[in-house]
């Protein structure tokens, strides 16, 4: 059954984020579960930048600088016995940090805007795949902006989904909005498509309203400031579809989770607006296993392939099991295994930065090793970012779950 954005707090403001640190009981969970504190002693852990530090932060400014080498993973809040938002209150902790983004760096700011890199770039698309694609000039761009020779920069295609959009025949049937993001616009168009035809195989007419991006970038890094009004954009530009009774489905987890809960905790709103575009937004796999299961295994041919899913970290948020897995066993013939890593290190925009990237590496280690072992024909993940690393570092064609699904539907096993 699907889960409304309240079921993972979407009333809760930063005052209930900070306030659950009085939940803590110092058990070291968290801790013994944060894979960033598991690779490097510069992190003290959840538990410490969290909860414990939040103490002394009550009684004034507190100089530190280890809540930003936090991935935002949420590991440490998903095996929390005791609800304190851990992951949340070290993001809160960031933006006084940075002073809600004043002291952020050029390059953390050119990554916290993917929507107008991906707008600039998507003019010339071959030219900026060209540039990107020599050392030369990543060498540069590390130099000048701390941005890592080696982060898994993604190709950029311009408008290649509005452009396939618009000129898609869709036949009437109920309407649903899909909150495309910025990631399907500019980078990532044939996840977009794979999900409006498997929408449209299903008797749905998609109508996407806003390509804006979520701005998450933004809020884990603790640049809250600028972020406000992109925000409330966004959330103006996808009421229309509430009022008309729709879902809003989303492709990307972090996007998804990023509307339905991450407003309220970092930016306060909790207005009834932002309220009723959180409850209905719902991830993609998680719709299409509710009511649609049964249809799509009569329509599913065999693929008779080695597929290693691997959810992502923002999976847990969402408090909504693994539908992807669920959907992805009722194609014939396939041989599934779960990634048993519990980030591939990337964390958003996390891995890209110079002085974090190895950390990343370090994350990710396990994963890597499952693949060469394994051997998959294809690897899926539901988040656009942790894609674009895992296919980096394995040169393993890796794919969202719609994708597969409308590939087994497509008899293209």
């Amino acid at each position: 059954m699907l889960h409304s954005g309240v079921f993972i707090g979407i009333d809760h403001g930063s005052a209930n984020v900070l306030g659950s640190m009085d939940q803590c009981t110092k058990c070291g969970i968290c801790n013994a579960h944060c894979p960033v504190a598991a690779v490097t002693r510069e992190f003290p852990g959840p538990k410490y930048c969290g909860p414990q530090a939040q103490r002394f932060r009550l009684a004034g400014s507190v100089p530190e600088w280890s809540p930003m080498l936090c991935s935002g993973c949420g590991v440490c809040t998903s095996v929390c016995p005791n609800n304190v938002a851990i992951s949340d209150i070290i993001t809160l902790a960031k933006a006084d940090i940075v002073g809600g983004g004043d002291r952020i760096s050029l390059g953390q700011r050119l990554l916290n805007r993917p929507d107008l890199i991906g707008r600039l770039g998507g003019k010339f698309p071959t030219l900026t795949n060209t540039l990107l694609g020599s050392s030369i000039v990543r060498r540069i761009v590390e130099s000048l902006f701390g941005i890592h020779r080696s982060a898994p920069l993604p190709e950029v295609h311009g408008r290649k989904f509005r452009k396939w959009l618009a000129s898609h025949d869709q036949e009437n049937g109920p309407i649903v909005s899909y909150f495309s993001g910025c990631a399907i616009e500019n980078y990532d168009p044939d996840v977009g498509i794979a999900l409006v035809r498997l929408l449209n195989h299903l008797g749905y007419k998609v109508q996407v309203p806003t390509d804006r991006c979520c701005s998450l970038p933004m809020l884990s890094s603790g640049e809250t400031g600028p972020a406000r009004a992109r925000v409330q954009a966004l959330v103006d530009a996808l009421h229309p579809s509430v009022l008309t009774g729709q879902k809003i489905i989303s492709t990307s987890t972090s996007c998804s989770l990023t509307l339905r809960a991450k407003y309220a905790a970092y930016l306060d709103m909790t207005d009834d607006k932002s309220g009723e575009v959180a409850s209905a937004v719902v991830d993609a796999c998680e719709f299409l296993l509710d009511g649609h299961a049964g249809r799509l295994r009569k329509c599913l041919n065999a693929m008779p392939l080695r597929v290693l899913y691997h959810g992502p970290c923002q999976l847990r948020g969402h408090k909504m099991g693994t539908p992807a897995v669920e959907l992805m066993q009722l194609i014939p013939e396939i041989n599934l295994q779960l990634s048993q890593a519990d980030c591939c290190g990337i964390g958003g925009t996390y891995g890209y930065e110079k002085n974090k990237h190895d950390i990343a590496l370090a994350v990710g280690a396990s994963l890597v090793e499952q693949v060469r072992q394994f051997e998959p024909d294809i690897i899926v993940c539901d988040s656009e970012t942790c894609r674009w690393n895992i296919e980096a570092r394995t040169s393993v064609e890796c794919v969202h779950p719609v994708q597969l699904l409308m590939r087994a539907i497509d008899g293209r096993g």
